[in-house]
């Protein structure tokens, strides 16, 4: 076998035993979940993004939570340490007393401010395409041939018309799926319920097999999802790190209007493909003067070619042990079946199939060595 032999014997399995009440209500909980996501996909396909989505957040956040849960727990060694049901309970609090007083101060005035977004976004992506035509005279500041001047233009041309189309698909599937946020309501408390019952949703699943083989197995996979899922929301934790101080530093060298908070946006935005440096454009080139729009679009589009087929490939790479050309040929397949969820659930999927298929090739193994070795019965 490829890994070794198992680290735990068969019959020394943490896994093993009846399921108790708790275990079983977990799991159920998570087969129903499941089997809504195909019912989903199978019959709506906005609701099937939705649901998509929310998971996806909600594992997300769930892994943000974990580490400053950790920490919680550790300050309090021996029986006087909390429950992960306390611990991240006590995060919640903390958050909460936090964001409760900016609200209250200034979530009415946030409110009022907040435009119909049927009707922003179409009118922010036209003042974008607007800005993004007039930047098409770029080139005439130089003191070139004819030739040169019409190869110049029609580039120019062409690149602004492809940026339009792919601003305008993008926010006709904004627009298509407003219905799904307030769905996002759900996300941190879904995040607080996997961050409690993940452990016991792990150890039903693996109970609810028939076989000690199978429950080592499943345990494995389970262990091993929870790494690589773990290690992809660090690699975009520290991409958003990245991507947030590059653009603050730059819209404050161009002493863009808010630079700072541009520079947060961008992190935070960063998190949301393909919708999220697109809003991260038209907000930059809506504050930016007219001679520095296509300074920030040439930027912005610099950093994006750097980003994601030179940073982003490597931090995974590192983080879940893809190759560069597999990250950006899921990026790709992604997109291309499922927009932005598609873009968000790309890497994740493939870390995870690829934890499928280790596991399935190495059960196999297994059982054709114990096949071999089981002498038959006449």
């Amino acid at each position: 076998m490829s890994s070794g032999p198992p680290t735990t014997p068969l019959d020394e399995l943490a896994v093993t035993g009846p399921l108790d009440r708790s275990s079983t209500w977990t799991l159920a909980l998570g087969l129903t979940f499941l089997a809504l996501i195909v019912l989903a996909i199978a019959f709506d396909r906005v609701t099937a993004k939705g649901v998509l989505l929310v998971g996806f957040l909600s594992i997300a956040l769930a892994y943000l939570i974990v580490p400053p849960m950790q920490l919680v727990r550790e300050r309090f060694p021996g029986p006087s340490r909390p429950s992960r049901l306390a611990a991240a309970g006590i995060i919640y609090l903390f958050v909460a007393a936090i964001v409760v007083p900016i609200w209250l101060a200034w979530g009415a005035k946030i409110g009022s401010q907040v435009p119909d977004v049927a009707r922003e976004v179409p009118r922010q992506v036209g003042r974008f395409v607007q800005r993004l035509r007039a930047s098409e005279q770029w080139h005439e500041r130089f003191t070139v041939d004819a030739h040169t001047r019409g190869l110049l233009r029609r580039f120019s041309s062409g690149l602004s018309e492809r940026v339009e189309v792919e601003v305008r698909e993008v926010a006709s599937e904004v627009l298509s799926g407003r219905r799904i946020v307030p769905w996002l309501a759900s996300v941190p408390i879904l995040a607080f319920v996997l961050v409690v019952r993940w452990k016991a949703f792990h150890r039903s699943a693996a109970r609810g097999l028939p076989t000690p083989h199978l429950q080592w197995r499943t345990d494995q996979f389970l262990r091993q999802v929870n790494m690589v899922l773990a290690a992809y929301t660090r690699a975009q934790a520290i991409s958003a790190l990245l991507i947030g101080t590059v653009c603050g530093l730059f819209f404050v060298f161009l002493r863009l209007p808010n630079a700072a908070m541009l520079g947060i946006v961008a992190g935070l935005l960063e998190l949301v493909p393909i919708a999220g440096p697109l809003a991260v454009a038209i907000s930059a080139t809506s504050v930016a003067a007219p001679g520095q729009v296509a300074v920030v679009l040439a930027f912005l589009g610099g950093l994006r070619i750097v980003q994601d087929y030179v940073v982003y490939p490597r931090l995974i790479r590192r983080a879940m042990h893809l190759h560069p050309l597999a990250v950006v040929a899921a990026i790709w397949a992604g997109a291309a079946l499922g927009g932005v969820v598609g873009v968000c659930l790309a890497v994740p999927t493939v870390g995870i199939l690829r934890v499928a298929r280790r596991q399935w090739r190495e059960y196999r193994e297994v059982e054709q060595l114990i096949a071999i070795r089981t002498p038959r019965v006449s």
